[in-house]
């Protein structure tokens, strides 16, 4: 084959312009280029500042009537001729090095070019002043035209070109009068250097876009920039100064981010190395350093002593994880996206410094690193060295619950969450929440004694058509699957019946308690009996897969908040057998993980408004593909779920949205109920709430603490219900005046319930004994 070549490679201008510009999405993206521009400049391949000189200056001015806004960073550098020139060139990755063979940096020889070329209206201009010469160019034309790409000579060449001055202050003062300042008014450093040096560059747009009156929101700007990734090592390095209108930002001070305290007994940095080879999902190996060609990585892991999710504005832009390849910044990760669902992680950020990213995935505009099997693999090890730290932040943070005393509690809960159904609105009546995922049709095991009330007579369970198939290494609870109950000989539940669990073959399946530990490949039998009785069901077929595949449908799904949809993931073992039947574990990668919450058949009920990605797998084998899942509004109030509301407790009791127990979330109120458990009927005793936590410790040495507490919660339940009820019976009745009449119905339903309820409840508190209701 060949082929003749009658011309270069051609271009359109104006669209290759566009699209090499279009990653800028605001003015902090923008200044964090120019501010690396001036790092790099300072070093001693360039223009060699004294590190004692090292500072630069953000200038802000706000627009009026008659001028437009402007913003510019001044720095003490001062771009020569070949400084300037090499500016002119588009996505020239050499420009900040011009082969000087160090192992510095890399720009991207387009980040300052496309902030000017993009986010500004008017006039733009590279002005430098350095060996008693005067060289100036920028942009200027309609907003996206190719005529404003193009470089020019400001005002003209002859003007703008290696023009001679006689005082490199008078140069300074001419350009920063539009700023209301001059040499006098700078930042000592900054004054002195340039003094020292009679140097100095500015870089300077003038109306800037997306800017309300031309006015700047220099305080939020400066804050966006600092918490930018490719400023980190920025700050690091020179001393950065704010002036807006006039006035010095920040006291005069130069601009720090606020030191993060780390967390008690984890102060020091982990620093872990990365390995010459790390595996990918496909069990090959891949090197981290080229084959010994480059320097080998490492991963440096700190900590937090506050959460640094729900601090959204001071810690939640830092809880990431930062990439260099060498020592240029490549974008950054949520830490959400390595442990999601770990709440010990939400303390948790880190650096991974990695040479071999260099040059494969680093991508336009350094906001995330390019996907790829190296950053896969990274990604992973990563992940592995949070979840261990975070373990170690879990077991600080929570109160390690006495498993006897929470026996107990449970058992206590059970007769107390019984006691207040009398204290509800009679059209509570009937069961709570119901157990298990599925609408089976129960089957019934009964003794075939006389039936007696108050004592266990029939076992209700449902058993899905073949059994339960089930990946191996996903925990089961078989209560919850099985939605076993006990009933009396009146045909009335029994609460919290003592059962015993039975497998036909450990090998396969362990049971521990009420749950199922799929633990290797083949085909068991499991049976629950009645603890001191002969009633217990029929053997079900358990199936364990060795999980090699997984395909989840649809890509995409919508569910309103309080619904729920289905996600079906089909399943291949190693001998290529398929099904959808299938249990497995599910994540989604939000960085709240209450988003939504979804069991082990698959339905996600949405919690809260928002996006996340969902993924199924089974023994850390996962979804290549997740589902985007999207949770919208509702388009109707959501409604309570039927019966009396349940009180569970955190840490003991299964959540029937996804079959397992919910954990307690030390973040979260002591009653603690989100959408989905509404819908559910459910309020959680959060035992891992600060006050929760610390009351239960009490339980053992000073009991009535704790039953204070306990029934506290009850009674906020019962009000909380009570007032739910009221206001839904208004509907539309409801008058305007609406916290006036909540106000008064709040108090009226004190007097009328609470006061009675704690008038029976009083002697539980004193001396545990509870009367009847």
């Amino acid at each position: 084959m060949t082929i003749e070549r009658t011309q270069p490679i051609q271009w359109h201008n104006e669209g290759t312009l566009r699209a090499a510009t279009r990653w800028i999405s605001g003015h902090d993206d923008g200044l964090a280029e120019l501010l690396k521009n001036v790092r790099r400049a300072y070093q001693t391949d360039r223009l060699d500042v004294a590190v004692e000189q090292r500072a630069s200056v953000l200038l802000f001015q706000d627009g009026n009537d008659t001028s437009a806004g402007r913003i510019a960073v001044l720095d003490v550098g001062g771009a020569m001729i070949d400084d300037v020139e090499a500016w002119s060139v588009w996505h020239d990755p050499s420009a900040s090095h011009r082969s000087s063979g160090l192992d510095e940096e890399q720009t991207q020889g387009q980040g300052g070019k496309a902030y000017l070329f993009a986010m500004f209206d008017d006039q733009c201009r590279f002005l430098g002043v350095n060996d008693r010469k005067r060289n100036c160019k920028g942009f200027e034309g309609p907003p996206g035209s190719e005529d404003r790409g193009t470089p020019g000579w400001i005002p003209n060449e002859a003007e703008g070109r290696e023009v001679s001055i006689s005082s490199t202050t008078a140069e300074l003062n001419a350009a920063l009068e539009p700023y209301g300042i001059d040499l006098n008014d700078l930042p000592t450093v900054v004054r002195d250097a340039i003094v020292a040096r009679e140097a100095f560059t500015l870089v300077e747009g003038v109306a800037p876009t997306e800017m309300y009156k031309q006015r700047i929101p220099a305080d939020d700007l400066v804050w966006k920039l600092l918490r930018h990734d490719q400023t980190a090592m920025v700050i690091e390095q020179v001393e950065i100064y704010a002036i807006h209108n006039g006035k010095s930002m920040n006291g005069g001070k130069h601009l720090q981010l606020p030191e993060i305290p780390p967390y008690p007994s984890l102060e020091k940095p982990e620093v872990h190395v990365i390995p010459e080879e790390l595996p990918l999902s496909n069990d090959q190996l891949i090197s981290t350093n080229e084959g010994g060609k480059k320097d080998a990585g490492r991963l440096t892991l700190f900590t937090s002593r506050d959460n640094m999710h729900w601090a959204y504005k001071l810690l939640r832009p830092r809880w990431r994880m930062n990439y260099r390849a060498g020592k240029q910044p490549i974008g950054s990760k949520s830490i959400a996206e390595f442990a999601p669902g770990n709440s010990g992680a939400q303390f948790v950020y880190g650096i991974v410094e990695l040479p071999a990213l260099d040059p494969g995935y680093v991508e336009t505009g350094r906001k995330r690193p390019k996907d790829g099997p190296l950053v896969e693999a990274v990604d992973a090890f990563a992940a592995e060295k949070i979840a261990q730290i975070a373990k170690r932040i879990n077991d600080l943070r929570r109160q390690e619950l006495d498993e006897r005393s929470l026996d107990q509690v449970h058992e206590e809960n059970r007769k107390l969450d019984a006691f207040k159904n009398n204290f509800l609105p009679s059209a509570q009546g009937g069961s709570g929440s119901g157990e298990g995922g599925d609408d089976l049709s129960k089957k019934r095991r009964k003794r075939t004694e006389k039936p007696k009330a108050g004592f266990p007579s029939e076992l209700e369970y449902a058993v899905p058509d073949g059994g339960l198939h089930v990946g191996r290494g996903v925990d089961l609870n078989l209560a919850y699957q099985l939605g076993v109950s006990v009933l009396d000989g009146d045909g009335n539940r029994i609460p919290s019946p003592r059962l015993e669990w039975f497998s036909s073959d450990p090998k396969v399946g362990s049971v521990d308690g009420e749950w199922l530990k799929p633990v290797g490949k083949g085909k068991c039998d499991v049976w629950v009996r009645v603890k001191g009785t002969a009633l217990e069901s029929e053997h079900v077929p358990v199936r364990v897969w060795l999980v090699e595949h997984v395909f989840l449908a649809p890509r995409e799904l919508s569910v309103e908040v309080g619904k729920k949809a289905l996600i079906t993931a089909e399943v291949t073992d190693d001998d290529g057998d398929r099904s959808t039947d299938v249990l497995l574990d599910w994540r989604h990668d939000a960085a709240d993980q209450a988003l939504v919450r979804i069991g082990s058949v698959g339905w996600v009920t949405g919690n809260k408004e928002g996006r996340t990605d969902v993924f199924a797998g089974a023994d850390g084998l996962w979804a290549r593909r997740p589902v985007e899942v999207t949770i919208l509004p509702s388009k109707d109030k959501e409604k309570r779920g039927g019966g009396f509301p349940e009180l569970k407790l955190t840490d003991r009791d299964v959540d029937p949205a996804t079959g397992r127990v919910r954990e307690g979330n030390p973040d979260a109120p002591a009653l603690w109920q989100e959408t989905v458990d509404y819908v559910n009927n459910i309020f959680w005793l959060n035992l891992q709430s600060p006050a929760a936590a610390y009351a239960f410790k009490q339980s053992s040495e000073t009991p009535r603490l704790w039953r204070l507490f306990h029934i506290e919660r009850l009674m906020e339940m019962v009000e909380l219900v009570w007032m739910d009820e009221e206001f839904t019976r208004r509907g539309e009745n409801e008058p305007p005046d609406l916290w006036a009449s909540h106000r008064i119905a709040l108090e009226n339903r004190r007097v009328q319930t609470i006061q009675n309820m704690w008038t029976k409840l009083r002697a539980y508190v004193e001396g545990g004994k509870l009367e009847a209701g």
